[in-house]
């Protein structure tokens, strides 16, 4: 694993959250006073270990690239919550991004690019037509209804999680509506943005764990992305 340079490849990692309390003390210890703070506001403890987790280890992935200490990292917020550098590695050109869902944490790194991520545990109670006929665009619905009746679930998680990562990557968020633009979600068909979208913007898919589905959405020239797991190259 070269940490100097990611050149014009992304890395994308997937790290579990449920950790032992050696490893969450050691992680917790290099979150900042705020991070502190907002795992302290969780009322259950899993989901407070989790946030902890989730964090302790993008500032460890962070710190292996930028060759700092991950409790030395400083991170300001876009106008929509989009966490970035700052400090003395807001000129470093390291851009990321990360989402997490269960016990699972999925993160985007790469250098001069606008990045989203989004992973999503497949849950059959969280994917109602309701919802997608609610936040879809008609294109999306009319694809995922039809699928067979075994594939919509996933198909609707899929649709979610293209859609999510685009609006992440942009840093607008909810400021662009949901149904305003579509992805192909049909599993026989490409990867990729059906309408809606400007051309600088690509899309890719894959399984970061069983059960899981998640999706990375970055602009600028096509590039490949490498996929890697958090325990085996951290060492």
């Amino acid at each position: 694993m070269n940490w100097e340079s990611i050149g014009e490849e992304i890395h994308v990692w997937h790290a579990a959250l449920d950790r032992d309390e050696k490893t969450l003390a050691q992680l917790e210890s290099s979150l900042s006073p705020e991070e502190k703070t907002r795992a302290g506001r969780f009322h259950f403890v899993n989901d407070r270990n989790r946030f902890v987790a989730a964090r302790g280890q993008l500032r460890e992935l962070l710190g292996k690239y930028l060759q700092q200490a991950p409790a030395s990292l400083e991170f300001s917020y876009g106008k929509h919550g989009k966490p970035f550098l700052s400090g003395e590695n807001a000129s470093s050109g390291l851009g990321f991004n990360l989402s997490h869902s269960a016990s699972l944490a999925v993160y985007a790194i790469a250098e001069g690019r606008n990045l989203g991520i989004d992973v999503e545990h497949v849950r059959p109670e969280s994917a109602g037509e309701d919802i997608a006929r609610r936040f879809f665009s008609a294109r999306e619905v009319s694809d995922l209804q039809s699928l067979p009746a075994e594939a919509r679930v996933e198909g609707f998680f899929h649709c979610w999680t293209r859609k999510e990562a685009y609006l992440k990557a942009t840093g607008m968020g909810l400021q662009i509506a949901l149904d305003s633009f579509a992805v192909n979600l049909l599993p026989e068909k490409p990867v990729q943005f059906l309408s809606g979208v400007e051309p600088r913007w690509h899309l890719a898919a894959y399984h970061p764990a069983e059960g899981y589905v998640a999706a990375v959405v970055y602009d600028g020239a096509p590039c490949s992305l490498k996929y890697f797991p958090f325990d085996s190259h951290l060492k």
